[in-house]
């Protein structure tokens, strides 16, 4: 075997390998996140049972100084009109085509059918489930 293509084949292997570890690091780091996503849901869902009021939630929410926003169909459940809460717990590596994803506990709201057209988030809705909530943001 000629020096330089033994050169070539020693250089081929070192990207290969650095490649691989590179994979399984960020494997880890993944497998990780998830770890502490899946900690704090298990910490929400023993905070906050299913038939807690909004208002309740919410101002537990506010009284741990969670940040939280409101969001339209969870679970794309778009006949139900309630609003639901997001608390931001991570964020992953968005795809090309969008600047964020964001992962989220969602605390999904019940509520009565109201008269108004759009979308409501009244002090008496009912919580109807704590779940990971992943969404992709400012896409293309």
């Amino acid at each position: 075997m000629k020096r330089w293509q033994l050169s070539l084949l020693i250089l081929i292997v070192v990207v290969l390998s650095a490649a691989g570890l590179r994979y399984l690091w960020g494997k880890r780091a993944s497998q990780k996140r998830e770890l502490a996503y899946q900690s704090a849901l298990l910490q929400y869902q023993q905070s906050f049972r299913p038939g807690m009021t909004r208002k309740d939630v919410e101002d537990h929410l506010r009284s741990e100084n969670v940040e939280f926003r409101q969001m339209c169909c969870v679970e794309g459940n778009l006949p139900k009109g309630v609003y639901d809460d997001l608390a931001k717990i991570g964020q992953e590596d968005a795809p090309w085509y969008c600047s964020e994803e964001n992962v989220y506990v969602a605390f999904q709201f019940t509520g009565p059918r109201r008269n108004a057209i759009g979308w409501t988030a009244d002090a008496s809705d009912k919580l109807s489930a704590v779940t990971i909530f992943r969404w992709l943001e400012g896409c293309l």
